[in-house]
Order: C-alpha cells, then sequence, then structure tokens
C-alpha cells in the first residue's frame, strides 16, 4: 500500500552510489523499530551501489553490532539524544558532515524526529525522511512544540501502516512500508517446540500465553497478571524481553504469588523459538502501530489475542481477537479460544502474509526504490 506507484514495481537500479543513514531514536536493541532497521540495513546493504549505517542513542549488544559489521554495516553511538539534546544535536552535525550521507531515515513516532530533520538540514542531507511506527507519543507537549519545525524540514514521509501515517502527517501524503519479516524464520517448528517446553518445564497439559516486548508502560505487561490471577492453574505465562520495568513487574509477580506461573526470560536472541513454544500469544499494549511482534507470531501460527487499543491494520490474517482492557475479559476470551493444528496455520498465514506485502526481502526493495525515486528529483 502506497502512495507512491513505483513502490509496487521491480526495483530499479539507480546508477549512482547511495549512501543511507538509518536512525533510531529508541535505544537499538530487542524491539520492533530495531528489528525494522536492523533487517533493512543489512538487505541494503547486499546492493552493490549502497552503503549503509545505523546511529543508535544507546550502547549496543556485541552480539548485534559484530552481526551488522559481518554484514557491510557501521553502527553509530550518540548516547545523549535524552539527556543532552543540544549536544546531541552538535554531534549529529558533525557526523553528518563528514559522511556526506545522501539520504537520512529517522525512525521514531513523533515531532521530535525534528532533531535528526534539522541537523541532516544543516549538514546539506539531501533526503530526509521522517518514519511513524506509532499512533501516540508519550511527550506530547514537545511533540506539539516541534511541529512547526518538524513539517519545515522534512522532506519524504513515511509510516508502518495507515493509522501511524494519518496521526504523525495529518493530512500531509506519506508512503506506508510494511512491517516485513523473514517469513520462514517464524514458521512453526514441532521439534522446537518439544524441545523448548521441556527446557521450561512444563508439562503437556499446560496452555502457554505468551508475550514478546520491552517491558514498559506501553506493553502493560503488568495487566496479564491480574488476567493470570484469575485463569485455572493449567495456565502459564512466559514475557520475552528486558526493559525498565522488568524488575517492577517480576516483583509485583512474587507478590501475587504467581511465580510459579510466569517465566521471565530476560532479552533473548532466538525469539521463533519461544514463539513455537507458546499457545496462545497476548499483546495488552496501551497503544501501538504496527507491531512487528504481530506479524512474526501469525507467522508462527499462534493464536492472537490483543488489546483493542491496537490498530485494526495489525489484524493482517483476519484472525486476531482485538479486546478491551478488561481482566475478566481477557479470562474469557482466552478461555474459549481453540487450539488450531500450528502446522498448518503457520503455512496459511506465511502465504497471506506475503501476498500482502509482509516480506523483509520486499521492503527493504521499495525502501531502496524510495530512496532512488528521491534522490532523482
Amino acid at each position: 500500500m502506497s502512495n507512491y506507484p513505483f513502490i509496487r514495481k521491480k526495483v530499479k537500479w539507480f546508477e549512482e552510489n547511495m549512501k543511507v543513514l538509518l536512525v533510531s531514536t529508541n535505544n537499538l536493541s530487542d524491539n520492533g523499530i530495531s528489528t525494522f532497521i536492523i533487517n533493512n540495513a543489512k538487505l541494503l546493504a547486499k546492493k552493490q551501489n549502497v552503503h549503509v549505517d545505523i546511529l543508535a542513542p544507546n550502547e549496543v549488544e556485541k552480539d548485534i553490532t559484530n552481526d551488522l559489521k559481518n554484514n557491510k554495516v557501521n553502527v553509530f553511538e550518540i548516547h545523549d539524544r535524552n539527556s543532552n539534546p543540544k549536544q546531541y544535536f552538535k554531534r549529529l552535525v558533525s557526523l553528518l558532515k563528514k559522511e556526506k550521507y545522501d539520504v537520512i531515515h529517522v525512525n521514531g513516532s513523533s515531532n521530535i524526529m525534528s532533531i535528526e530533520l534539522v541537523a541532516a538540514f544543516f549538514a546539506r542531507v539531501k533526503v530526509r525522511i521522517a518514519h511513524s511506527h506509532n499512533t501516540v507519543t508519550e511527550h506530547e507537549r514537545l511533540h506539539k512544540l516541534l511541529h512547526v519545525p518538524f513539517n519545515m524540514f522534512v522532506n519524504c514521509r513515511v509510516a508502518c501502516n495507515e493509522a501511524a501515517g494519518k496521526w504523525l502527517f495529518n493530512n500531509k501524503p506519506f508512503t506506508v512500508i510494511d512491517n516485513g519479516i523473514f517469513l520462514d524464520n517464524y514458521r512453526f517448528n514441532t521439534t522446537v517446540r518439544v524441545r523448548m517446553r521441556k527446557q521450561l518445564g512444563l508439562n503437556d497439559d499446560d496452555i502457554l500465553l505468551g508475550h514478546v516486548g520491552g517491558f514498559n508502560e506501553q506493553k502493560n505487561q503488568a495487566f496479564m497478571l491480574n488476567v493470570m490471577k484469575d485463569l485455572d492453574s493449567k495456565y502459564k505465562l512466559i514475557l520475552v524481553g528486558q526493559g525498565d520495568l522488568f524488575d517492577q513487574v517480576k516483583k509485583r509477580t512474587e507478590e501475587m504469588n504467581l511465580g510459579d506461573r510466569v517465566i521471565f526470560t530476560g532479552s533473548v536472541h532466538n525469539v521463533p523459538d519461544y514463539l513455537s513454544a507458546m499457545d496462545v500469544f497476548v499483546l495488552p499494549s496501551r497503544f501501538e502501530g504496527q507491531p512487528f511482534v504481530v506479524v512474526e507470531a501469525s507467522a508462527n501460527g499462534l493464536p492472537i489475542i490483543l488489546s483493542d487499543k491496537i490498530s485494526r491494520e495489525s489484524n493482517l490474517t483476519g484472525k486476531l481477537e482485538f479486546v478491551s482492557l478488561d481482566s475478566k475479559t481477557w479470562v474469557e476470551a482466552i478461555e474459549k479460544e481453540d487450539l488450531p493444528s500450528r502446522d498448518d496455520e503457520s503455512d496459511d498465514n506465511i502465504k497471506r502474509l506475503a501476498a500482502k506485502g509482509y516480506d523483509a526481502v520486499k521492503n527493504a526493495d521499495d525502501l531502496y526504490n524510495l530512496y532512488a525515486e528521491k534522490l532523482k528529483r
């Protein structure tokens, strides 16, 4: 889906070299925006005439930087975006002038991306992209304050779906780039399921509810503890991820005497294995744009129950259940959930997702075409 006709055509070869900086305004780690940036950086770097770097506001794990380096992608770190934005801005302008990028592609969810866009303007970066990944911001006051500079310095607007685009860009035209994944990597695997469930200490009749995401207010993991309290003991919950609220949620789990039914994994690099171990995927977020993890869980063939605060555009297979954030309603939805034949469901969903364009390789080609088209103008 796009406002630009070239997005659906074959990859057009751009005759000149292209230098691109993909910017993460949130920590580059195990979150959805990071997945988008890392996947596309690695795929774009395979193109003969493209040089890709990534800018992160945090100290990135060595496993991630080494993997990217092996794929010919450099990672730059400027750590003071939130604590000292003035210093961040100066260092960013210096980096942009030194590296002489043709394209800066800023990934975030608000007008605060103005910081990178203004820096790129001063550094004479020709294509300045703002990419909306959400439908709300936690910094409403600053978002409103930066509305004017944002619209002055952005010259290409991109969103993960229609809702995220309309929220940030209002009536201005934008291009939708789907949150594609390497679909086959998330295919359900029975052998992996048996191994993982044994490793997790689960019985055959245990029903494992699963969630993948950073521990923060948006993801709302604590809500699931109230749900678990009212479910039969055969239901277990696994929370995959790390974040600021990790210790708080873990402490609350012990206080509610749920320690023997809730599993905390921390940050992992084998999410598909954990998805295969699950029986039902849950996402009680307070807000979301187009969650990557929903695409991943769908490819794995999992039944998915998610908050009605999440965009209906996430329902790519037509099988998702949206539920209001009321614990009793969630208990009812979980208890009536039928568990499908996962092999068949996974195969069917992967075909549906591929047909709708949620494939990482296709998304990288879409981006390449977008960059090339903008650079030709």
